[in-house]
């Protein structure tokens, strides 16, 4: 891996990724799929190409748009196992490529929808209400029971907020602690960090937000 400190004298990648999708940094391989890399990398938004340490290293970033993000996992394919492969993004080192690249595809799939919240958004059930809607009851319902006094009530109407949940992604990794003393969109940022995803253009924690209210019924 190359030396950060060394990288920075020619280009401090840190600072630069803070206006980039992200920023891809390799030196001249011997691989066979090298010219097709350098190919893709030059039609990237901005390619700088400088000599570290002997090596001719290169720096590709790649804007926030549809071309750019699919030249961005192409060339990952590529040089995943290249040695010395380094990605930055928004001011920070981003050491599992394997996370990289399953952000960058779930990003891809949101700028090709007409709407990115139709995907990145999921509408859930308040998770610090003390009532749970059952594993059979997905979605709000509302049901009109008779009120014949000859018919016995069987169902008790419950009501639960619903809140937009920002990240389909880190969705499936996040558990909230009721008693924490962070907020739920806190709760929501950490995970993101932990799954790094943080650094997705769509990540918004602050989208957390209630949205309307649902209804469980439950057996009396």
């Amino acid at each position: 891996m190359m030396n950060i400190n060394e990288l920075e004298k020619h280009i401090d990648p840190f600072n630069s990724s803070l206006d980039y999708l992200l920023i891809i940094v390799f030196s001249k391989s011997s691989s066979k799929n090298f010219s097709l890399v350098l190919s893709a990398a030059n039609g990237a938004k901005k390619l700088l190409k400088t000599n570290i340490g002997g090596l001719e290293t290169y720096f590709v970033c790649f804007g926030k748009d549809r071309i750019d993000t699919e030249r961005a996992i192409t060339i990952l394919d590529y040089v995943y196992n290249w040695k010395g492969i380094q990605v930055f993004s928004k001011g920070r080192l981003l050491k599992d490529l394997y996370r990289v690249k399953d952000v960058l595809n779930c990003y891809l799939n949101s700028i090709i929808c007409r709407d990115y919240k139709a995907h990145c958004f999921t509408i859930i059930d308040d998770p610090f209400s003390e009532i749970k809607r059952g594993l059979t009851l997905t979605i709000p319902i509302k049901i009109n029971i008779p009120t014949n006094k000859n018919i016995t009530q069987l169902k008790k109407r419950n009501e639960i907020k619903r809140f937009s949940f920002p990240c389909t992604y880190v969705f499936p990794y996040t558990r909230f602690q009721k008693d924490h003393p962070s907020k739920a969109e806190d709760q929501i940022q950490a995970s993101a960090v932990a799954m790094c995803c943080d650094w997705c253009p769509n990540f918004n924690a602050d989208n957390w937000q209630k949205v309307g209210f649902g209804e469980i019924l439950e057996d009396l």
